[in-house]
């Protein structure tokens, strides 16, 4: 592995209108991509939203993507565990001490992938680049 898949990278591939060639790259390098059990908190979080609201038709169209996703990432999805809340409780700190309030789901997401040793895909970098992980936007630029 080499990536850590942001929450808005991956549902960037339900969009109405997903951009082509991010999905692709990333279907031709899926080996080296992970996900944060954050993003599928995130996710999941979604679908039961539009349950809620009444969007069943959009819920359950969600709900088989993300099923899908499982399936295929199910070995690749990274848990968040005490070597990562260690690792968390520095980079929360930091961001701190420099004046920013990153929210727990940054801080979580960032620590997994430093503990991994992970560059994180993402289109919020200025949200990764407080907490001095590696980060990339694929939308910018597809990585190497």
């Amino acid at each position: 592995m080499k990536y850590l898949v942001d929450t808005n990278i991956l549902s960037s591939a339900t969009a109405a209108q997903p951009h082509l060639d991010v999905a692709e790259w990333m279907e031709n390098h899926s080996a080296d991509l992970a996900l944060s059990v954050v993003t599928a908190t995130e996710i999941l979080s979604g679908i039961a939203k539009l349950r809620r609201e009444g969007a069943t038709a959009k819920a359950a169209r969600l709900r088989d993507w993300w099923e899908t996703v499982e399936h295929l990432y199910a070995d690749r999805i990274l848990p968040f565990g005490l070597p990562e809340a260690r690792i968390a409780g520095e980079l929360a700190d930091r961001a701190r001490g420099n004046g920013h309030a990153p929210g727990l789901a940054d801080i979580a997401i960032a620590s997994t992938a430093t503990a991994h040793e992970l560059t994180i895909l993402t289109r919020n970098r200025r949200h990764f680049g407080v907490l001095g992980v590696p980060c990339c936007d694929p939308f910018e630029r597809l990585p190497d």
